[in-house]
């Protein structure tokens, strides 16, 4: 067996066509043919079977697809082992982390370890606190982005960026200009909350108990994402909490310190990652300092 017949297999499963693999890859159709065909004689099994529009795994050929991607990911710890300096980064990287830190934070940050690392490979995965938690737990992603305080078995956390939580709304509103006898308006006001399990609606949620007056907001709409939330405050459909990272200039926060939340956020690894993981992680933190902090 031939680390290049795990390496066709891959991308076969991945892109789900020998043409699209083929084109990926640089290769003709007969030469992934063959590789394969190589691959299952020596196996003794059959890996795939061709339909008319893609691909299916076997049940030998899923086993097959849990052994390849662990190999893929030893190759690149073997490359980044023999890297001369043993300070560059290389590879291939996924990162999995909550909305606002996917769209606000992160870009900035990715774009700088790109422009300085020009062959590494990232993605990321947008998921709730607890989807990013499973991921990494899973092994699916190789650093997550959590809310702090972080503490799972078998996990390295670091301490990432702090993070302010915010009343918000558009900048014409009322209240903007009206500092006496808030809550007082604020009962009549509608809110825009979060869907109940997210991490931030829990943060809001334990705030809004801890307050020493009698408030209990009118909820008018409960959303998943920020984006809906930070479109709905827009259209003046009610009150709503950002991250300060993600207050656009159409919204304006409203000065209420009793409404006003602090959270930090954590990046995470396994325990003896490879060693690219450990150095794009101090990348990380090291920019996110400068540009945050």
């Amino acid at each position: 067996m031939e680390f290049k017949q795990i390496r066709t297999f891959l991308e076969i499963a991945e892109a789900g066509t020998f043409q699209k693999a083929a084109q990926s890859l640089g290769l003709s159709q007969p030469a992934l043919s063959r590789q394969i065909f190589l691959l299952e004689k020596e196996l003794k099994v059959k890996l795939m079977m061709r339909g008319p529009k893609s691909i299916r795994l076997t049940k030998e050929g899923e086993k097959l697809l849990i052994y390849s991607k662990r190999l893929k990911d030893l190759w690149e710890e073997i490359l980044e082992a023999m890297n001369e300096n043993g300070s560059n980064i290389s590879g291939s990287y996924s990162i999995s982390a909550g909305g606002t830190v996917s769209a606000w934070i992160l870009p900035k940050i990715l774009i700088q370890i790109k422009n300085k690392f020009p062959n590494v490979k990232l993605s990321v995965r947008e998921g709730d606190n607890l989807e990013t938690r499973e991921s990494l737990i899973q092994g699916d992603v190789d650093l997550a982005i959590l809310t702090s305080p972080v503490s799972i078995p078998g996990i390295v956390a670091r301490g990432f960026l702090r993070d302010k939580i915010l009343p918000v709304v558009p900048r014409n509103h009322f209240l903007l200009q009206n500092r006496k006898n808030v809550f007082k308006y604020l009962e009549k006001e509608s809110f825009i909350f979060y869907h109940p399990a997210s991490s931030m609606q829990i943060i809001i949620n334990k705030k809004l108990k801890s307050l020493r007056r009698n408030f209990k907001p009118s909820v008018g709409m409960e959303l998943r994402s920020v984006e809906s939330v930070v479109k709905s405050i827009e259209a003046g459909l009610g009150i709503g909490f950002l991250s300060k990272f993600s207050i656009p200039n159409s919204l304006a926060a409203l000065a209420i310190p009793e409404l006003e939340m602090e959270r930090s956020f954590e990046i995470c690894h396994r325990k003896n990652p490879r060693v690219g993981i450990s150095l794009l992680t101090d990348e990380i933190i090291q920019i996110t300092n400068s540009l945050y902090k």
